[in-house]
């Protein structure tokens, strides 16, 4: 059973799945030094205005994926932290989740959602452009290319 619950983005089982996601981002670069920063993956206190959402998503009572939404400016809501851990991708959760959050842009009179991602995160790109985001600008700061994705809300 997939249940999804709004949790404060400091809870326990948002911090057990940002050490995961982090975990599979050093796998991936290679680099067991990686360390966040603010700039890619915000902070929880991003997550704390009333117009923002943390969610926390369960499969049969274990905490599986997380995701959070934050105001970039009027009308454009930001998707950050999304994660999925590696025994549920492929279930349906990111994509519930992802739903989720969009439906939470809405409800937050945002037009447009966008969200930054990589190519090193290959399931997470398809599962964007399944649903409809599109590129909007791409950066190359020496390291990960930084992918800029927008979609508009129905």
């Amino acid at each position: 059973m997939i249940e999804l619950r709004d949790e404060p983005a400091d809870g326990p089982a948002a911090r057990a799945l940002f050490h995961q996601y982090m975990a599979l981002v050093r796998e991936r670069l290679g680099d067991e030094d990686f360390a966040p920063v603010e700039r890619i993956f915000a902070n929880e206190n991003a997550f704390a205005a009333a117009d923002s959402a943390w969610i926390v998503v369960y499969l049969d009572g274990e905490p599986v994926g997380c995701g959070g939404l934050r105001t970039l400016e009027p009308g454009i809501g930001e998707i950050k932290r999304m994660f999925v851990a590696a025994p549920a991708r492929g279930t349906g959760v990111g994509r519930r989740l992802l739903r989720a959050l969009e439906r939470r842009a809405g409800e937050a009179d945002h037009t447009h959602v966008r969200l930054l991602t990589t190519p090193m995160l290959r399931e997470a790109c398809g599962l964007y452009a399944a649903e409809g985001y599109a590129e909007i600008e791409r950066v190359d700061r020496g390291g990960p290319v930084e992918i800029w994705l927008e979609k508009r809300l129905a």
